[in-house]
């Protein structure tokens, strides 16, 4: 007997990407052990190459033109990966390695997103070094200025506080060194890549952590990551990292499970993400409820319930009133979760939102033929779609009251434009 329910699968699905229709569950239910389940989630093996949109690299027009069509290329490929984990995990990182187009180029921007998606799931070590000399980064944190003569503390400061350790887990003094030990790791405007320039970098004895020597910015990163601060990052990192997949605020024996099973997999990612996903707290019932779909979470289940492309959504129109707004966080701490996403404001853009995909789906004949069903089949074929496995019995209510009025007052043409919103607006697909 299968160690694993119809529901888990489900439930990975949504956690580790953005949903799994029928079909996708069908499939793993094959599987022999949950396990196995997992580790086939886990598989990207068979992820696309990664090529950037031309458009992005718009030189005459360098703002809009580029941001559009990075957010067409990330939200088509977050909707139409066979491997979403990857997506799901930059989108992790975007927020908690967080640069933004308010202060970079959005061609930097998706560049590093495109370095979050190759090393994401990956040594954590390799990645943090990655960051630290991205183009986007120097600029948005100023260790594009970051000189011996005056040292900048922005990026010093949030490598330590927000990007590894957390807040409390160093000194002041310790951002006074840190800063000095990344002085010319600086920005090369012209050619738009990382330049380390020797005359600006600060050779004198720096203190770190209490370690005092001839500290340059590369081994700082080191030293969090395999060094004397590992376990206080592995700790760091693991908590988050279950906080955006399974649920908020992790006990602190759980974290140090997973913090141990990081470092025994020598701060692997994907290590990780296996420990998170085979934990029994992650399929716990209330661990099914804790997370509330991102903004753009939902966009894009939408996008792969309807199969219909940016192009013909632009879900670029409504991220400024849903709360989130792709290659521009907030700030340097990133989105918030759960109720960051709940409001008035909120709704009604998801409700515009929807008003529009309805008839943009209509067009393209999504639902079509459901005029004909009856109302149980209706709402089943829309609960499919949305990957919704086991729906709330008040939502299939509501769905199939519909249906069966529309077909009563002889309005059966407005039946499968309306299933598409109606559904998109469940507090089914509205939750991760």
């Amino acid at each position: 007997m299968a160690d694993f329910t119809r529901a888990d699968v489900a439930h990975l699905l949504r956690r580790a990407g953005f949903g799994g229709r029928a079909a996708e569950i069908d499939a793993l239910m094959t599987r022999p052990s949950w396990a196995a389940v997992v580790d086939g989630v886990l598989d990207i093996s068979a992820n696309p190459a990664d090529i950037t949109p031309a458009a992005v690299d718009d030189l005459e027009n360098p703002w809009y033109p580029p941001w559009v069509a990075g957010v067409h290329h990330w939200m088509d490929r977050m909707a139409t990966s066979p491997t979403p984990i990857v997506e799901k995990m930059a989108l992790f990182w975007h927020s908690n390695l967080a640069s933004s187009t308010d202060a970079a180029y959005p061609r930097l921007v998706v560049r590093q997103i495109k370095t979050y998606r190759a090393l994401g799931l990956g040594d954590v070590h390799s990645l943090m070094q990655a960051m630290a000399i991205d183009p986007a980064m120097l600029v948005y944190l100023d260790n594009a200025s970051n000189v011996g003569a005056s040292p900048n503390e922005n990026f010093a400061r949030e490598l330590m506080e927000l990007f590894t350790l957390g807040n409390g887990a160093f000194t002041e003094a310790d951002v006074v060194g840190m800063a000095r030990a990344w002085t010319g790791h600086n920005f090369d405007d012209e050619a738009e890549r990382y330049a380390f320039r020797a005359a600006d970098h600060d050779n004198g004895q720096k203190t770190i952590f209490g370690i005092t020597k001839n500290w340059d910015g590369p081994a700082t990163i080191t030293e969090i990551v395999r060094g004397s601060r590992q376990a206080t990052c592995a700790r760091f990192l693991a908590a988050k990292i279950w906080s955006f997949f399974a649920a908020p605020n992790p006990p602190a024996s759980l974290v140090d499970a997973l913090a141990a099973n990081f470092i025994a997999g020598n701060m692997n990612v994907k290590v990780l993400l296996r420990s998170i996903f085979l934990r029994p707290e992650f399929r716990v019932a209330a661990a099914r409820t804790a997370l509330v779909r991102s903004p753009i979470e939902w966009q894009v289940a939408t996008m792969r319930a309807t199969g219909l492309p940016a192009a013909t959504l632009h879900p670029e129109w409504w991220m400024d009133r849903l709360g989130q707004t792709l290659y521009t966080p907030p700030n340097v701490s990133g989105w918030k979760q759960n109720q960051a996403w709940i409001s008035t404001s909120a709704q009604w853009a998801k409700a515009a939102f929807a008003d529009y995909v309805r008839w943009k789906a209509n067009e393209a004949g999504v639902f079509a033929g459901t005029d004909r069903m009856t109302p149980a089949a209706a709402a089943q074929t829309a609960l499919d779609r949305f990957g919704v496995d086991a729906p709330s019995p008040l939502s299939r209510q509501r769905l199939e009251e519909y249906v069966a009025r529309e077909q009563q007052a002889r309005r059966s043409w407005t039946i499968a434009p309306n299933l598409v919103a109606l559904t998109m607006l469940t507090p089914d697909v509205q939750l991760a």
